[in-house]
């Protein structure tokens, strides 16, 4: 199959609107560094956070160089979005055997794993399970992870990305309001104490994330 026929599916136009997205915030990240070099550096590690460390590290990053409260919310909303949209379409072409994606292939065979485990959760609970699942602030857990279990279940396609981004949105805007007011109170220890927070609460991500990955070869 070549890439016209790709985006002649459903999925091939899903991964197309992503790039799109994608191409987009690229543009507007090139455009900030004219007007400010200061804000798109901050926004650049904001966004990369997130990729890396999950979207709880991300919000944090944003009050840590103390982004508004609006834009850390409405950024780590599309930085998500934007990986449900490149990623989800990318898992059913490597699921139908259209394509393979190398540096993706673990991703995928840890869900499926996920999935088998959980299997009568998701089944029983369909897109509440999934909307539930995408809140959860634990390794394996979001938007992207979800989308894929939906696939795997038999859920459409607009019913999962409309679900896992919906709950991806309101989890954000509960994680940004409990880190807003835990900003607020730090504060008052002075603008460091938001650092010391921010660098204390990204090694426990990392330690859970390799005792994860440890656990997962055992």
């Amino acid at each position: 199959m070549n890439l016209k026929q790709l985006y002649q599916t459903q999925e091939g136009k899903i991964l197309f609107l992503g790039i799109l997205l994608c191409l987009l915030c690229f543009i507007g990240l090139a455009f900030s560094y004219f007007y400010s070099f200061e804000f798109a550096s901050k926004m650049v590690g904001m966004i990369g956070t997130n990729l890396l460390f999950g979207r709880a590290a991300g919000l944090s990053f944003g009050y840590a160089v103390e982004f508004s409260h609006l834009t850390i919310i409405v950024v780590n909303i599309l930085i998500e979005t934007i990986l449900v949209l490149l990623i989800y379409p990318l898992f059913i072409f490597s699921y139908q055997n259209l394509i393979h994606i190398h540096f993706l292939e673990h991703f995928f065979k840890k869900v499926k794993a996920l999935k088998i485990k959980h299997h009568k959760l998701f089944h029983q609970y369909g897109v509440y399970g999934l909307f539930l699942f995408v809140w959860l602030p634990f390794w394996m857990t979001g938007p992207v992870v979800g989308a894929i279990i939906g696939f795997l279940i038999g859920l459409r396609h607009f019913t999962i990305i409309s679900s896992v981004i919906l709950g991806t949105s309101v989890a954000i805007m509960v994680w940004a309001y409990f880190l807003n007011e835990l900003t607020s109170f730090l504060l008052t220890f002075g603008s460091s104490a938001l650092w010391v927070f921010f660098i204390v609460f990204l090694l426990v991500i990392v330690i859970l994330k390799l005792n994860s990955h440890t656990q997962s070869k055992h």
